[in-house]
């Protein structure tokens, strides 16, 4: 007997069925006959029906999405001797991710362009200002991407060749393109092709059964580096208007925001609607709940990820949302492609630093304890790594000098040096080099400096010091072990940045109390004070 098993039981084999089986004028033949056939076509009947049922499931009105969320990429390798981090472990993470659920959206919160060591290169002539991130970027597979501050700090061209070369999406809603002709979007110009950066960017999806969603998603940024090329609209009012346009097209409103902790959290206050504000800019992961809205940010440097499971119900408008911090660390593999990238521009890095003098993996010393650069503490506090880079100032005039300062923020190590540290660990720290200046001042200019570096804890310009101190008896300065005096003048070391009045505003080269100013000799190469990173590995050599 011959049985079918296809899907559907076809004219021809019905005919030919009966045909075999036609009735007898016998009836106990014909009984058997028909039993027969019966055998035959009533599991045809049955499988037909139950393949009509795997064949048509049902829109059951229920879908499930997951957000892989990173913010403030700068260094696209592993840190802390290849332990933390690394865009190669995070495109393992968006693989395994996507075979969970295929309905996988992987977002970067802004500031990945700059600053980074390699980023302060230059590559077949052209500086490389976050090529190198880019191009791991694509290779990841990360989807949309919102500014950063950051991003800015590149020149208007520098941007729009990054822009251009992204193969992922942007979404901006505060942040504009100005010229002296207009104030537009952003474009990305690619293969005679040209997008604005839209407003709001909308995400549909739809899963096994049919169910299909439509995710609205804005992004906004602070207004903290001011250029010639960029306007910034307010990010609060901005994020209302995205929203009110977003409510009447979508199903469910997402925002990224790259904001300080205090302004995404009176945000998160005004948008209730919103299930999830995804943000960058502290560096340190949190979390926070404000009322309907959670707010979360990755620590730094993909040293973590967060992982958001949303699961809607479209019949009943609901949601539920579990959000997970996970560490990017070696239980998580290399992905071979990005990995690939991230050799490539490591390699260049080491190529580049050797045509200009550095011998990059030589070793300068071994440390007994880390030296630490993390960004949690050294703007916070002072630390060894800080202790050591303003005693290498002091070091470099013979400590005759009253003291030594330098803003956190030209550290951008975000990692601890332990064991053996190579003249590419200090480059890694300082990445943008800058000279050391000696400056002469009035003691009440210095008290001015000291205070405002103070009161900014917590961000870049906190001041890393070397024979400054607190008294909290007598309130008051020690200088070199001696009251602060606002009438003495003072021989104080600090980084050529500072006296730009970038971080402490109350310094800069013309302010009242500067008295003198001595630059290093660029033209002398014995005078390592021109580049910080060369006086730091020199002092460290003297001292072990």
């Amino acid at each position: 007997m011959r049985i079918f098993t296809g899907k559907s039981f076809s004219r021809f084999q019905f005919t030919r069925a009966f045909a075999i089986f036609s009735p007898s004028t016998n009836p106990q033949a014909m009984t058997k006959q028909v039993q027969f056939l019966l055998l035959i076509i009533l599991p045809l009947l049955w499988q037909c029906q139950s393949s009509k049922k795997l064949s048509s499931a049902t829109d059951d009105g229920q879908i499930e999405l997951i957000f892989l969320q990173i913010n403030d990429v700068y260094e696209i390798a592993p840190l802390g001797g290849g332990k933390v981090g690394g865009m190669a472990r995070v495109a393992s993470l968006r693989q395994q991710l996507l075979a969970e659920n295929p309905n996988t959206l992987s977002i970067l919160a802004g500031d990945f362009l700059n600053p980074s060591v390699i980023g302060t290169l230059r590559y077949q002539g052209d500086p490389i200002k976050g090529k190198q991130m880019i191009e791991v970027m694509n290779a990841c597979g990360i989807d949309l991407v919102t500014f950063g501050n950051h991003e800015f700090d590149l020149k208007e061209k520098e941007l729009q060749k990054r822009l251009n070369e992204s193969t992922f999406a942007w979404v901006s809603s505060n942040v504009l393109h100005k010229t002296p002709q207009s104030i537009t979007p952003f474009e990305i110009k690619n293969g005679g092709q040209v997008t604005a950066i839209p407003d709001t960017w909308v995400w549909e999806i739809q899963d096994s059964d049919g169910t299909q969603l439509k995710v609205g998603l804005f992004g906004v940024t602070l207004d903290s580096n001011p250029q010639d090329y960029v306007m910034y609209k307010d990010h609060e009012e901005e994020a209302l208007k995205a929203i009110k346009r977003l409510r009447s097209e979508v199903d469910v409103i997402i925002g990224i925001t790259h904001l300080e902790e205090e302004q995404d959290l009176a945000l998160a206050k005004k948008v209730q609607e919103v299930p999830l504000l995804m943000g960058g800019h502290d560096h340190h992961h949190m979390v926070h709940q404000v009322g309907n809205v959670r707010l979360t940010k990755a620590d730094a440097n993909a040293k973590t990820a967060y992982v958001h499971r949303l699961k809607y119900n479209k019949n009943t408008k609901t949601y539920t949302l579990d959000s997970q911090l996970v560490p990017i660390d070696p239980s998580l593999p290399m992905e071979s492609k990005t990995d690939a990238v991230v050799q490539k521009w490591n390699q260049i890095a080491i190529e580049t630093f050797q045509s200009a003098g550095f011998d990059p993996n030589e070793e300068i010393v071994t440390v007994d304890q880390p030296l630490d650069g993390r960004e949690s503490k050294i703007r916070h506090g002072q630390t060894n790594l800080g202790a050591v880079i303003t005693k290498a100032m002091s070091w470099s005039v013979q400590n005759q000098n009253d003291c030594s300062i330098l803003n956190s923020g030209s550290i951008r190590l975000d990692d601890q040096l332990s064991g053996t540290i190579t003249q590419y660990d200090m480059i890694r720290t300082m990445p943008y080099g800058g000279s050391v200046l000696q400056v002469k001042m009035r003691g009440q200019l210095v008290r001015a400096v000291l205070d405002e570096g103070e009161r900014k804890k917590g961000r870049g310009a906190y001041l890393q010091r070397d024979k400054v101190d607190w008294d909290a008896n007598t309130k008051n300065w020690m200088i070199n072990g001696q009251p602060l005096d606002d009438q003495a003048e003072y021989q104080v070391m600090l980084n050529d940045f500072l006296l730009r009045g970038l971080d402490i505003e109350v310094l800069k080269s013309d302010s009242e109390g500067v008295l003198s100013i001595q630059e290093p000799s660029k033209e002398d190469e014995s005078d390592l004070r021109r580049d910080i990173r060369l006086l730091v590995n020199a002092y460290l050599k003297s001292q072990h």
